[in-house]
């Protein structure tokens, strides 16, 4: 104490990804698209949905697998499973 030095925090924001994409796509997404100066200044956290897809991506063949959802809904039953 009465150091006077002071610990700056940058803002930290949670970035979830689209519908059978992942967090490692929105995160090539991101870095590549905004300004590194806006980068410099914010924390950006990259999660990956719980569940793997159970379906087609619309990103194959743009970025490569795994992907994952949010939720997934049983046709049959016409249930969604959540986390």
């Amino acid at each position: 104490m009465g150091s006077g030095a002071e610990i700056v925090r940058k803002p930290r924001f949670l970035c979830l990804h689209g519908f059978r994409t992942s967090g490692a796509i929105l995160k090539k997404q991101i870095e590549t698209k905004w300004p590194q100066s806006v980068l410099e200044k914010i924390d950006l956290v990259y999660l990956d949905a719980p569940f793997p897809a159970q379906g087609k991506s619309d990103v194959e063949g743009i970025f490569d697998p795994p992907y994952y959802e949010w939720f997934q809904f049983n046709k049959l039953n016409k249930f969604y499973y959540t986390y």
